[in-house]
């Protein structure tokens, strides 16, 4: 079995919380993520993005910067970004061949091998180390206090928005979910987090005294420029320059994908919980086909009661194509059964084309027969099945796609 074989096995290990596989993999190899200052960034929406963003502007100000982010939408490797660019799959190569070994001494002492997202991580934090990195962006994969990234050094932390997802493991409300991002906080180390309309959330966050303070967006419509205010708003903090506006992060900024890519205006989005679904598409406002795909989910008809109650029969959807994405951890939501979820009382019935690449072209046709727009959503793992069909239909270098800024 070849290292690349090792990490594929170790996605059998599931998502697990607790410190206690990745803390002595790390220690033995040196301590890494303690090489560098970072900002540690929580959340339930928008902690890619933001993590982007501020790369983005950290990269601008002169700063070798290390960007951590999960999950991958294509290859691995863009989990673990320097100034902008994923690592190459020979560095990426080199890393993991070290946690390998880590992994398997602290093994045949009677210690775990850790998950998949763990040793992604450690090679992320081995990777900043040994290239000089003067400064982490860290996006945790998901909670906070018992969350791998828990470990880097952070001088900064930040909670992005805080709504119902990955139910089964932080718990099913609002409260267990804030209890457990708010577990990113180290004493004496400054937290901003982003303002809850949810009072019992904000007694959750205040508890950790007088390190935070709250950021209150004055846009409450469109996700990405209130990433924007909040990551300029941190740039003044940390002294940086402004955001740089041709930031790209696939799914989520408004220059992505590029325009060349399709003969019609075609949005992509990664929007794929009960909030980001919903942000989507109370802020479309023109006339569009839509392609949804998802991933299977613990909530999945909770996520999208509301969704299926008022808005997916609103006209400015003229048609719903449905597919599966081929990639993720977990399996594709079946087309038929998300079709009877939330086509059931639609006049015009869904289409289902499972395959992406069939189920985009054909929406592309449509929207052009009806001079409307294309709008993606559904699950992350859909944007990375795109890419890949982009990629490969077009001859176009996956690496330079991979680029954020």
């Amino acid at each position: 079995m070849n290292d690349r074989e090792w990490l594929t096995q170790r996605q059998f290990a599931g998502m697990s919380l607790g410190l206690e596989r990745i803390e002595p993999l790390l220690e033995r190899l040196g301590d890494p993520q303690s090489k560098f200052p970072s900002i540690h960034v929580a959340g339930t929406n928008g902690k890619g993005s933001l993590c982007a963003l501020l790369s983005s502007a950290a990269c601008d100000s002169g700063i070798k910067t290390g960007l951590f982010t999960t999950p991958h939408l294509v290859t691995v490797e863009e989990r673990i970004r320097i100034d902008g660019k994923p690592i190459s799959p020979e560095e990426f190569d080199n890393y993991l061949n070290r946690i390998r070994m880590a992994s398997e001494v602290l093994a045949a002492e009677g210690g775990e091998e850790p998950t998949f997202y763990e040793a992604t991580f450690a090679i992320a934090m081995l990777a900043f180390s040994d290239l000089g990195v003067q400064r982490g962006i860290i996006e945790t994969g998901m909670g906070g206090a018992g969350d791998a990234t828990r470990l880097v050094d952070a001088d900064l932390c930040v909670i992005t928005t805080i709504s119902l997802d990955h139910t089964e493991v932080l718990g099913p409300t609002l409260v267990d979910i804030a209890k457990a991002k708010i577990g990113i906080h180290r004493e004496g180390v400054p937290i901003v987090a982003l303002q809850h309309e949810n009072s019992e959330v904000m007694e959750v966050l205040s508890s950790v005294g007088d390190d935070i303070w709250f950021y209150e967006s004055e846009n409450n419509s469109d996700p990405w420029r209130i990433w924007n205010e909040f990551a300029n708003r941190i740039c003044l903090v940390m002294n940086w320059n402004p955001v740089n506006s041709n930031t790209i992060w696939p799914g989520r900024s408004h220059n992505w994908p590029p325009q060349e890519w399709f003969n019609r205006k075609v949005r992509i989005s990664a929007a794929h919980n009960l909030e980001g679904l919903c942000k989507e598409l109370d802020q479309t406002q023109k006339p569009c086909i839509v392609v949804i795909g998802m991933t299977e989910k613990e909530n999945l008809d909770e996520i999208l009661s509301d969704v299926t109650s008022e808005m997916w029969h609103s006209n400015i959807f003229r048609h719903i194509v449905i597919t599966e994405p081929t990639s993720g951890r977990k399996p594709a939501v079946d087309a038929e059964i998300l079709k009877s979820l939330i086509c059931a009382n639609r006049l015009d019935s869904a289409l289902i084309r499972r395959n992406p690449a069939e189920a985009l072209e054909s929406a592309v046709i449509m929207a052009n027969q009806e001079g409307v727009d294309v709008l993606v959503l559904g699950s992350v793992y859909l944007v990375g099945d795109i890419i890949r069909y982009v990629v490969k239909r077009d001859g176009l270098d996956l690496w330079e796609q991979l680029v954020v800024h």
